[in-house]
């Protein structure tokens, strides 16, 4: 199907009642995952939103390989 686009992404936010932001560590993600080999982009007029945008073979180990590097990430930030 052409111009089909599929893609998920995560808000980050400092204070879940405020909603303030967190421009900094959205960066500080993408570029974490990317020295893992993962590709991610920086997204939303906030520049706070992580974005994954898979290709089209994209599997769930993959979809694992995505999770596992991400839960690490945040937990040594």
């Amino acid at each position: 199907m052409s111009g089909v686009r599929a893609f998920s992404c995560i808000e980050l936010v400092l204070d879940r009642e405020s909603l303030e932001p967190a421009k900094e560590q959205a960066y500080d993600i993408a570029e974490r995952m990317k020295e893992q080999g993962i590709l991610i982009s920086i997204d939303g007029p906030l520049y706070n939103v992580i974005k994954i945008k898979p290709p089209l073979v994209f599997t769930e180990a993959n979809a694992d390989q995505y999770i596992d590097t991400l839960d690490k990430i945040l937990d040594n930030m």
